[in-house]
């Protein structure tokens, strides 16, 4: 907590898992209560990465995250949002040489103006919301193996494949 008091600002990044956050990061959340309204507070500021392709599925957690600063008694500087983060470690190099630019630029950006731009939010966004027309072509595409070949071999390195269908909190 002293890191976070003494910083000039804080980024905090995290995933967003079936549009929740880790239960670490809400701990640590849990854990700033104590400095709600401290007047001392840095500004804070967040990333937000989804492994769902559209943005959309974050925005509910930037809302919240704002309300966060403003209870905190922090400026709030912003929430960068990555759709598709999943897809990201998957992909070579070169395929995310335009996805690393654009976080380059808007830290580039922040540094030298104290704000983050935008453009090249919408930019590192990604897709925000798929066309409705598309709907029914995805949920074709989910009933085909292919598509959960890459979950399945995660559950199965994870050793959690046979209870992928595993319904724990439901009576």
């Amino acid at each position: 907590m002293e890191t976070f008091t003494q910083a000039e600002c804080a980024w905090i990044g995290f995933p967003l898992y079936t549009d929740a956050m880790p239960g670490m990061v809400k701990a640590f959340i849990e854990a700033l209560e104590k400095l709600r309204g401290r007047l001392e507070n840095p500004p804070v500021g967040f990333l937000v990465q989804s492994g769902f392709p559209e943005a959309a599925h974050s925005r509910h957690v930037e809302r919240y995250l704002e309300k966060l600063a403003a209870r905190l008694g922090s400026p709030y500087l912003g929430t960068i949002v990555k759709g598709g983060g999943e897809g990201v470690r998957m992909m070579p190099d070169n395929a995310n040489r335009k996805l690393f630019e654009s976080l380059q630029a808007l830290g580039r950006g922040f540094g030298e103006t104290g704000a983050l731009n935008p453009h090249l939010l919408r930019q590192v966004a990604g897709i925000e919301r798929y066309p409705a027309y598309l709907t029914p072509l995805f949920k074709l595409l989910v009933r085909l193996p292919l598509v959960n070949y890459y979950w399945d071999t995660q559950l199965k390195e994870n050793l959690a494949y046979e209870q992928r269908f595993a319904r724990p909190y439901w009576g």
